[in-house]
Order: structure tokens, then C-alpha cells, then sequence
């Protein structure tokens, strides 16, 4: 038999980014491929709160979940876990490798890695629980059969730091299910504008900690900015049109491009995050994508190399090269890149990339 983990969150988090949406989307693909799911109940809203003896017995008690739910996984049957998992044990560890003895197959599709993000941006000031979480992290991939990562530059990282080669599988970008529109749905209630003169559009967690760059945005270009935690006013050229559900958002994007950029300068992505996106897929390049957007992104991110062979969008070094790059292109370039996003759309839509890795990941 052929399982995926489901993990049951607490029914606020992250609703309004992408941090549901893209495991959703996974799961959704996996049962129209003939997946089962595997429920996996939440334990508890938030552990910050709790002492360190209440913490300790967290992990074990998530241990307890996860082993009862995959206990008959054995011979014969591939269990999908989308990982690191929502909720942290530092026991996890022993159910992948019960799993294994039993003669289980486990894939892991990766999401965010702390330990793959500070490997990029250096571990300068981090204490010393958070070294040994970050070792706990890297030391449970290794039960896994296959590791389905982000993109070739990740998949070179992860072997830089001694993950098998041979059981790493590359993504290549993340797939974005766009449902029908329903009556209850969030929708603009002006027409779009995704003509070439049109605003860039920014979509994401917006704080200044997570994205300090949208305080810093060149003014000869026009923003419009959709998502949480924005905490400034508009200016004559950035206008924030608040926040959506992920499924409501592709209908209420408008604008010329989406940005990819991270970090705390226009100058270029620095710092943590920033640094992250040469190796990682940020989902909001597959939101772009899969509403037909062309993007703009950073040269030396990872994705870049896909957009480009893709003819879906520009690579930039700095945001101050936005304008020239813009003014340089004619409607039929413009037209061109638009149809590039919307070839790759068909295939986000539809769950193209994550069932061409799984389909790799046998044997």
C-alpha cells in the first residue's frame, strides 16, 4: 500500500500564507495518485509556553501519536512524509527507523529546513539547543529510502553535508492547485490589471523581520502588496491590498510580475532568509506561475535557472534594475513571458512536478 502523513494543525496556523497551503497541495496530489492518508492528530496549540519538563514530555507524547498511527506500516507499503513534520519530537527519529526494521519504504518531501538555511547563511549566534535540534533535523533524513528536495542546488548542499546521492530526488518547483471559484470566495470586484505598465506584485508574510526589503522598495517602481503583517502606510507607488486564503489568492492577484525576493535589502537577498532562496523554492513562485504571472527574480536564486529555461519572467541582481529592465521590454517580449507562465501553470495545476519526483522515487 502506498500512504502520505496528514498532520492535523491547529486550525489557525498560518491560514493566510502559504505555510498549509503548500502541504495541502501535496496531499491532494498524493490521493489522486491512489496515496492513502494517514492521520496525524495534533497534540497541543503551543509548546513556547510550557517549562522544560512539560516540553520533554511533548516530544514524548508525539512520539507515542506517530507510532501508534504507522504501526502497521511494514513489507510492501511507502509512507510519504512531508517533512520536518508540523509538530518537533526529537524522537521521531525511532518511528522512521521502526518503520524500516518492518521493511517499510519512506520517501520524504521536504519543505523548509533550518538546518539547510543556516548551512547557506552561517550559524553565527545560535545557541546551543537550537545546534542540537538542527542535528536531530539533519540525523532523521537519513531513514529515509528517498528524499524529494527542492532543486538541483539543494539536492548538491544536502550531499555537501553527507546526505546519499543516490536517494536524493530533485522537485524542480512546487506544484500550486488552484480550485474552481466558488460563491464564497474573496474576489476583486474591479477587472485586473496584468498589462506591462501595470504594478509589481509582492505576495507573502510581510513583516519587517521576515521581509525587510518591502520597507526598502525602489519609488520609481509601483507595488502591490498582498499578505500578513504589513506594518507601514501606503506610498504614492505601494499599495497594499491586504490579505487573502491561498486558495482566494491567485483570483485577486493583479499586477505586471511577481517578485521573488527575500531578505532585509533591495540591493540583493542577504541575510538568513535572503541567502535561502539559492537553494530553496519559494512557494510564491508557484503562486505566480500558476495564476499566469510572469516573475522577477533574484539572479541567483535557485529558480532562476527554471524561469529562464522557462521564458517565464526576468532575473535581476538588485531591485534598482527593475525599472530599466521593464522599460527595455516591448508587448510582444512581455506577451512572450506571459505565456511562458501560463504553460507552466497547466502543469502546477495539475500536480505535473511532485508526481514526476514520486514517479522517480521508486525502486
Amino acid at each position: 500500500m502506498k500512504y502520505f502523513t496528514k498532520e492535523i494543525p491547529d486550525e489557525k496556523y498560518l491560514v493566510k500564507t502559504a505555510g498549509v497551503k503548500a502541504r495541502d497541495d501535496v496531499e491532494t496530489i498524493l490521493e489522486g495518485a491512489g496515496y492513502q492518508e494517514l492521520r496525524i492528530p495534533a497534540i497541543m496549540e503551543d509548546r513556547r509556553s510550557l517549562g522544560k519538563v512539560k516540553k520533554f514530555q511533548a516530544h514524548f507524547q508525539i512520539r507515542k501519536v506517530w507510532s501508534k498511527v504507522t504501526r502497521d506500516i511494514g513489507a510492501g507499503d511507502t509512507i510519504l512524509i512531508q517533512y520536518p513534520t508540523i509538530e518537533h519530537s526529537i524522537f521521531l527519529s525511532s518511528v522512521f527507523r521502526d518503520i524500516r526494521k518492518r521493511g517499510g519504504r519512506i520517501i520524504f518531501l521536504i519543505h523548509d529546513l533550518d538546518y539547510l538555511r543556516m548551512a547557506v547563511a552561517g550559524y553565527e549566534n545560535m545557541t546551543r539547543m537550537k545546534k542540537k535540534r538542527l542535528e536531530i533535523e539533519q540525523k532523521a533524513l537519513h531513514f529515509g529510502n528517498r528524499i524529494i528536495v527542492h532543486n538541483q542546488d539543494m539536492l548538491e548542499k544536502m550531499v555537501e553535508l553527507g546526505l546519499d546521492r543516490r536517494k536524493l530526488v530533485s522537485l524542480e518547483i512546487f506544484d500550486y492547485i488552484i480550485p474552481e471559484l466558488t460563491e464564497d470566495m474573496v474576489v476583486p470586484s474591479e477587472p485586473k490589471d496584468d498589462s506591462l505598465d501595470a504594478p509589481v506584485i509582492i505576495a507573502g508574510n510581510l513583516s519587517r523581520t521576515k521581509a525587510g526589503y518591502v520597507y526598502n522598495l525602489p519609488d520609481t517602481v509601483k507595488f502591490n502588496l498582498y499578505g500578513v503583517n504589513y506594518e507601514d502606510e501606503e506610498k504614492s507607488n505601494i499599495f497594499y491590498k491586504g490579505s487573502f486564503m491561498p486558495d482566494e489568492l491567485p483570483y485577486n492577484l493583479s499586477g505586471s510580475f511577481g517578485l521573488v525576493w527575500d531578505g532585509e535589502s533591495a540591493e540583493e537577498c542577504e541575510g538568513a532568509f535572503g541567502k535561502y532562496l539559492k537553494i530553496n523554492n519559494p512557494h510564491k513562485t508557484s503562486l505566480y506561475l500558476a495564476s499566469g504571472i510572469p516573475v522577477i527574480i533574484w539572479k541567483e536564486a535557485a529558480l532562476a535557472k527554471f524561469v529562464q529555461e522557462n521564458e517565464a519572467g526576468i532575473v535581476v541582481d538588485s531591485l534598482y534594475e527593475i525599472p530599466d529592465k521593464l522599460k527595455s521590454l516591448s508587448n510582444e517580449d512581455y506577451e512572450r513571458l506571459k505565456n511562458g507562465a501560463r504553460s507552466v501553470s497547466e502543469k502546477l495545476k495539475k500536480g505535473y512536478f511532485t508526481l514526476a519526483a514520486v514517479k522517480k522515487c521508486k525502486g
